[in-house]
């Protein structure tokens, strides 16, 4: 049965800026983690779609901070696939506070598969297959118009909040 992948990462010194929280930047590193993470949970390791002549590539990345994460914060990251389509495949994730629950960021990540050649390839059969594992199409937020007029995210339904 397909869920949302979990996972739990803990801030590093190092990834924290002269204003003392976490660099916007930083956050791009976990989202990766946290879906590539995902995939191998899914039985497909990404050194396997390597290995196999294919790539996922990053063509489209949205992220809305919400709230800082500090330095030795545990953090927990929720990472599901909500569309396929051809080459492509959508993630959403969100990431909060483990202690206090506190919505830190939430993404939205498109990827396309390619050849090792970099041109766009159908996902194979195969490989769908496992990253059905972390399809949850019925969790996905709002169209992107709508998003940004919804309710802040609760830990069991996300929504792109409002600012």
């Amino acid at each position: 049965m397909a869920d949302k992948f979990r996972c739990q990462l803990t801030v590093r010194h190092y990834e924290c800026d002269l204003l003392g929280h976490v660099n916007h930047a930083v956050y791009l590193h976990y989202f990766e983690v946290g879906r590539l993470e995902a995939m191998a949970a899914a039985g497909l390791p990404f050194r396997e779609v390597l290995r196999q002549g294919y790539a996922v590539v990053a063509t489209e990345v949205r992220v809305q901070y919400k709230a800082p994460a500090f330095a030795d914060d545990v953090l927990d990251l929720v990472s599901y696939i909500v569309h396929f389509r051809g080459a492509l495949m959508i993630w959403q994730q969100e990431l909060y506070r483990a202690s206090s629950g506190e919505l830190l960021a939430l993404a939205e990540v498109h990827g396309a598969f390619t050849r090792a050649s970099g041109r766009p390839t159908r996902i194979p059969p195969a490989m769908r297959a496992c990253l059905e594992a972390v399809y949850v199409p019925e969790a996905a937020w709002p169209a992107r118009g709508e998003a940004l007029r919804g309710k802040p995210p609760q830990r069991s339904s996300p929504a792109w909040p409002v600012e």
